[in-house]
């Protein structure tokens, strides 16, 4: 994952893939434990979750618009 997103330009399809990829790496970090590496792995799983949720709502909202006009 970057180290600074721009708050301008974020997709939040690209941000859960960065998420996805932080989750697989978290598993193998071996500066934490293995009850550590799991809470991370969990954390960026979710918050991945959460990225495709609002990429989801992202593309309805756009679809909905395109149809309207």
């Amino acid at each position: 994952m970057r180290n600074q997103l721009d708050i301008f330009d974020h997709d939040p399809a690209r941000m859960a893939a960065a998420n996805r990829a932080a989750a697989e790496r978290a598993l193998h970090d071996v500066q934490f434990t293995a009850t550590v590496r799991q809470e991370r792995h969990e954390y960026y799983v979710g918050e991945a979750e959460r990225w495709e949720h609002l990429a989801a709502h992202s593309a309805r909202a756009l679809d909905s618009k395109e149809s309207q006009a």
